[in-house]
């Protein structure tokens, strides 16, 4: 897909998501102080005396990236949000055995200048002092990151401030980019603040609206359409979603309607007895739910990788190479803390279609992707919400058919999935055009970008 995606300027690319900054080569070293330990040197901004950022540029004995890579955090008011490198997207992934790492032939650090962050605080390797709160909801973790981004791109790296700005991530980045999208618009028009120049969001398997991924569950589980050769489930449980649907459908419309946190809890908890069709059985050789045609690995997550990236981290070599405090030495590949935080607001159940249409109101593009064996933010759902989407271009984006697209495979030329696409003119006068697209990834699951299929098409 790089081809495709070079339509949306990936020079110049920085992207959020878990993990590293990785500068492309030849630009000047930033590091011309020490600070603390004399290896990480701290940055401030007048805009925001109480927030800075302490960096330094990273060797390559966590990651042989073949390019410049710095670590560091942000800390402000007993936070510190950390970016580092890791998987996927990165430029080096973990070997089996999660005792050493390799490059990544197909990161995107090959044409990109990227940041992978771990967010919101209390995921990965950002912590909070003792005392201090964690983020309940996508709104509180989007103004962290702005001025997160304020200060990396106006005091650590000025000389890009002005450089084409994306933003990228997949799952429940679904809610973190749209709101994060929609701050740095809001903030770009009535901050005194730099203006960070978003250009576009790309939105792989999102978590966007909850009661459309679970409409979502009958597609993919009793049809062939995700591109398996018979339905997952029998006749018997498909009938079962069919006659759960309507109710679900309608208590979570309530919910939609009136965010309020017990009647949304009450729509989960109805719309739960669909999920729990699959879901119960997702254990260490059950049912995947991040691939349907996959076996889980180990339970709750199924990758084994999950493991071996958390093997990896927590060993103290790495620990000493990043610069991890001693008081966070625990990396995990999940935080029950910030789920248990979001789970007391409505934000796990909210859908934030109103943020990506204010983001194309303002002119920056959206495109959303996602493999068709994924279940856990299926295709099928995706796609009934982006159809959905009320602004200026629904009318002939719902109209535009699916249209096969094309990649190069081992010499071969293989459909690799469908994609629409529209462009509509910014209402109120802006001139200019709103880019909306959807893409889908054949034999592909949750983590498109990691996929061994889709690494072939990048290839």
């Amino acid at each position: 897909m790089r081809r495709w995606l070079g339509e949306w300027s990936l020079a110049g690319f920085l992207a959020l998501a878990k993990g590293a900054v990785a500068e492309s080569e030849g630009s000047q070293t930033l590091l011309s102080c020490n600070y603390g330990d004399g290896s990480f040197t701290t940055f401030r901004s007048p805009a925001y005396p109480s927030h800075s950022i302490r960096i330094k540029e990273q060797n390559d004995e966590v990651c042989d990236a073949g390019s410049r890579q710095y670590t560091g955090w942000l800390e402000f008011h007993g936070k510190h949000i950390f970016f580092c490198l890791m998987l996927e997207l990165s430029p080096c992934r973990i070997k089996t055995g999660g005792n050493l790492t390799e490059r990544n032939p197909y990161s995107w650090t090959r044409n990109s200048s990227m940041i992978f962050v771990d967010q919101p605080v209390g995921t990965g390797l950002s912590y909070v002092d003792s005392c201090q709160d964690i983020p309940t909801t996508s709104e509180i973790a989007a103004e962290d990151m702005y001025i997160f981004l304020q200060i990396f791109m106006t005091e650590v790296f000025p000389e890009r401030r002005h450089t084409p700005f994306h933003i990228a991530g997949e799952s429940y980045a679904g809610h973190y980019i749209p709101t994060l999208s929609r701050e740095i618009l809001r903030q770009n028009q009535v901050s005194e603040t730099s203006e960070i120049p978003l250009r576009s969001i790309l939105i792989g398997n999102g978590y966007v609206s909850p009661l459309d991924t679970l409409y979502g569950y009958y597609e993919t589980l009793c049809t062939t359409k995700p591109g398996v050769d018979e339905p997952v489930f029998n006749q018997t449980r498909c009938q079962v979603i069919s006659e759960k649907l309507p109710r679900c459908i309608s208590i979570y419309e309530v919910c939609y309607r009136y965010p309020d946190e017990l009647l949304c809890k009450a729509a989960s908890e109805v719309c739960g007895v669909i999920k729990e069709l699959y879901h119960n059985e997702s254990h260490a050789g059950g049912r995947d739910p991040f691939d349907i045609t996959r076996i889980c690995e180990v339970d709750h997550l199924c990758f084994s990788q999950t493991l071996e990236i958390q093997k990896y981290i927590n060993k103290p070599g790495t620990w000493a190479a990043l610069g991890v405090p001693e008081a966070v030495r625990n990396f995990s590949i999940e935080s029950t803390e910030v789920a248990s935080a979001f789970e007391t607001t409505t934000d796990l159940y909210s859908n934030v279609m109103k943020d990506i249409k204010y983001t194309l109101e303002h002119g920056v593009d959206v495109l959303i992707y996602n493999g068709n064996l994924d279940l856990a933010c299926n295709t099928a759902g995706n796609l009934r919400w982006a159809e959905a989407l009320r602004w200026n271009g629904q009318a002939p984006f719902t109209s535009e058919k699916l249209k096969p697209w094309y990649s190069n495979v081992r010499g071969s030329r293989v459909k690799a999935g469908s994609f629409k696409e529209v462009f509509a003119s910014i209402p109120n006068g802006v001139s200019g055009k709103q880019r909306f697209a959807f893409v889908t990834v054949d034999k592909s699951g949750h983590m498109v970008s990691a996929s061994v299929i889709a690494a072939e098409y990048g290839s």
